[in-house]
């Protein structure tokens, strides 16, 4: 059994060195990220709609026409079950979590009993997020 184990190891560690590429031959790059602070009330990703509506009626003959636009939002307060979740910041914009966010705000809710008692109580959960933007969706690095 120890031959066994040992011969392994030997394997992984040959294979290890084997992958090691020569220090003069890389050649290096340099990626700028940008790290955001959003601050805002979680909600449940899966039930947060926008509806814009807009309704054209026109008066008689004489061509006067009225464009009515209304915006609905449907926003979800997050529960004990809610897996996937987002940000709304205090300007209106809607940021989904990245899916590590999510396990992350999945065992946060489960853990912080401050956020487990607004949820029992049906009051928005206050957080500030740390991440990097990817798109509509922010990679989640902190949540406070």
């Amino acid at each position: 059994m120890k031959k066994l184990a040992v011969v392994a190891v030997i394997s992984c560690f040959a294979g290890y060195l084997g992958a090691q590429t020569n220090p003069s031959a890389q050649t290096e790059t340099k990626t700028t990220t940008t790290t955001v602070n959003l601050n805002g009330t979680l909600l449940d990703q899966g039930c947060y709609t926008t509806h814009t509506r807009e309704k054209e009626t026109k008066a008689g003959e004489s061509s006067s026409t009225t464009t009515e636009t209304s915006k609905v939002v449907t926003e979800c307060p997050v529960t004990t079950t809610t897996t996937s979740f987002g940000i709304l910041t205090p300007e209106g914009k809607f940021v989904r979590f990245d899916d590590a966010g999510n396990m992350r705000t999945v065992e946060l809710v489960k853990s912080n009993k401050e956020w487990s008692n607004y949820i029992v109580e049906h009051k928005p959960v206050k957080v500030r997020v740390v991440g990097t933007p990817n798109g509509d969706v922010v990679v989640v690095k902190e949540i406070k």
